[in-house]
């Protein structure tokens, strides 16, 4: 142990004073081509200092524990339905009657699998193979299903809309996300993600489907390198920093619900979240700070505060959204920067007060901090509204959360805030309503499993000056 040490010591001080000789007259390729090599070089040793220490028993039942793992990772062997052979890796199903067919794995073992007669429409799957935490995955491509859903209970004292059709007392199927991810090349990749939604009460007269599909994300992905990568689809729009970190699985947030101000569309949120269009970003890492941006170019918004755009742009105005995310190293989890989108809403003839265009300008600007057990999201946004006519209409939002993990519990806190301007038409005449609203969040979230959460939380809001409270249980899971 003692060459071991001394080795270990070596290296890090040929390490380090590489580091410092060449730190300002290298290239940052001849940088990494450095350390790589000095890498590959200690763990060599490393390799050979440990292979010395070992007994021969010892490494031989390394080598097997090792051979076991791989033999798990790359293949599926079901009991029920396979019978070993021979000592040999052919293993055969016993069924004369059906003929049988050679699948290869990916170690060269061959498998002898019952050829079934494949129906109409019935699509053959090799190489399935599936493992926690990482879904379900097969094809050459290596195409990843994972799944997210969660199921809620709530008490409310008080309805804070006469629009919302449901008791106060109630329990609700949450969304149900089906994410769907394929490597095509090593830079080219794609993404889907798929949701269930199911009636929530509102306007049941209206409703004759108990459960809505919405393609949420859809969209090709081209990794140039860390400063340029393409988004081409439908996708988050880079505004502020909740609505591009967080999808559509609540098991990946703290809270049983988004932030008020940054919540989707077609629950009331007042600003857009997806759009179809193309986005670019990247990320520079610079002397003192790391440097994150995005922009995109989309449809924008439609008549009103629900109707997507992913076929077409109604008024041919294109929708920019730009963000910039500032790491300083000197503050280990620290993220702050602005956000701005401009677009233009097309005119509403069906609606009397909405016979002109109106233009949409949002400014944001976060502050987060996450580092060990701590986690710390501000945000705040201003939307501007012009008629081009003369009217101007202010909405001012934003939200704070707080939340600390001790072991698998991590209780957190947070303030919600909007304040509308009300003789806005774009929200005034709106199907859905929006509310001023004031609202404190305490809650618990605790940890089942690596995959299921429970979450028990209490708010109390005024909304429009109604004052509610809300108690609620949610499950929470991935899959």
């Amino acid at each position: 142990m003692k060459k071991l040490l001394k080795t270990i010591s070596i290296i890090i001080v040929l390490f380090l004073s590489a580091q410092c000789i060449y730190a300002q007259e290298i290239t940052e390729a001849e940088y990494l081509q450095l350390k790589n090599r000095l890498k590959s070089d200690f763990m060599q040793k490393l390799k050979e200092e440990i292979k010395n220490e070992l007994t021969e028993e010892l490494q031989e039942k390394i080598k097997k524990e090792f051979i076991e793992e791989l033999k798990a990772e790359y293949t599926i062997e079901p009991k029920q339905k396979l019978v070993t052979a021979k000592p040999e890796t052919t293993i055969e199903i016993n069924n004369p009657q059906k003929e049988s067919k050679e699948v290869y794995t990916q170690k060269g073992e061959t498998i002898k699998n019952t050829e079934y007669p494949k129906e109409v429409g019935e699509i053959e799957l090799d190489k399935a193979r599936y493992k926690l935490g990482e879904g379900l995955t097969f094809g050459e491509q290596l195409l990843v299903i994972r799944g997210f859903g969660n199921v809620n209970a709530r008490y409310r004292d008080n309805n804070p809309s006469e629009r919302f059709e449901s008791g106060d007392n109630f329990f609700s199927l949450g969304e149900f996300d089906l994410f769907m991810t394929s490597k095509l090349s090593n830079r080219i990749s794609f993404l889907n993600e798929t949701v269930f939604e199911f009636d929530r009460g509102e306007n049941t007269e209206e409703r004759t489907e108990p459960i809505e599909i919405d393609i949420e994300r859809l969209l090709i992905h081209y990794d140039i390198n860390n400063l340029l990568k393409i988004d081409v689809g439908k996708f988050f729009l880079p505004l502020g920093y909740w609505i591009p970190t967080y999808n559509h699985g609540v098991w990946f947030q703290t809270t049983m619900d988004r932030p008020d101000i940054v919540n989707f569309q077609d629950k009331g949120g007042p600003m857009p979240t997806h759009d179809t269009g193309i986005k670019i970003y990247g990320s520079a890492l610079l002397e003192g700070f790391d440097l994150n941006y995005a922009c995109a170019i989309s449809n924008g918004r439609g008549v009103n505060t629900t109707q997507r755009q992913n076929f077409r742009d109604i008024n041919d105005k294109k929708a920019i959204s730009l963000q910039l995310d500032i790491q300083p190293h000197i503050l280990e989890g620290v993220r702050l920067g602005p956000s701005v989108y401009y677009d233009v809403i097309p005119e509403d003839k069906t609606e009397p007060n909405r016979e002109n265009e109106l233009r949409e300008i949002i400014y944001g600007g976060h502050i987060v901090y996450t580092f060990r057990n701590i986690d710390l999201l501000t945000e705040v946004f201003e939307i501007n509204h012009d008629e081009f006519s003369g009217g101007v209409f202010n909405t001012i939002g934003g939200y704070a959360q707080f939340a600390y993990t001790i072991n698998k519990f991590k209780p957190y806190y947070r303030y919600d805030y909007i304040d509308y301007s009300n003789d806005d038409p774009f929200y005034r005449e709106s199907e859905l309503d929006f509310l001023d609203t004031s609202k404190h969040t305490i809650g618990l979230r605790y940890e089942l499993s690596h995959f299921n959460a429970l979450k028990f939380e209490y708010s109390h809001g005024v909304f429009d000056d109604k004052d509610v409270n809300v108690i609620g249980l949610q499950t929470t899971f991935s899959f």
